[in-house]
């Protein structure tokens, strides 16, 4: 018997055995019960941990919430250009609240930032 399954945690064990396996649902799930701290220990970093690799997979949901968090700086440090580009692959997946994170960041980051993340949009566009 592990850590895990002597804390109560059996059913996160099998969770964290399919996520390193590449399953993008446990990947985005163990994000959510890292995040929340509820039928896991809270911690951030592995949310971001598990929410970044869901996200690489293109899992909308988990580009959004990975979005939020450097978004609104929670567990990490702030960070509006790359939560811009997060919030824009989900968007582009049909995401209406990344598209609503993404007008966010352009109204409230710092006007340097706002203009290099336009200038970054205008770039693509071309």
């Amino acid at each position: 018997m592990d850590i895990l399954e002597l804390a109560g945690y059996a059913p996160l064990k099998q969770l964290i055995e399919s996520a390193q396996s590449g399953d993008v649902n446990a990947q985005y799930n163990l994000g959510v019960l890292y995040f929340d701290g509820k039928d896991a220990p809270q911690d951030y970093m592995e949310a971001a941990k598990w929410y970044g690799a869901a996200a690489d997979q293109g899992d909308r949901q988990a580009q959004f919430n990975l979005g939020l968090m450097f978004y609104r700086g929670i567990g990490l440090p702030q960070n509006y250009e790359y939560a811009y580009q997060l919030f824009e692959l989900a968007a582009n997946q049909g995401d209406e609240r990344a598209q609503q994170g993404m007008n966010a960041i352009l109204t409230e980051a710092p006007a340097d930032i706002a203009a290099k993340i336009k200038a970054h949009t205008q770039t693509q566009l071309n």
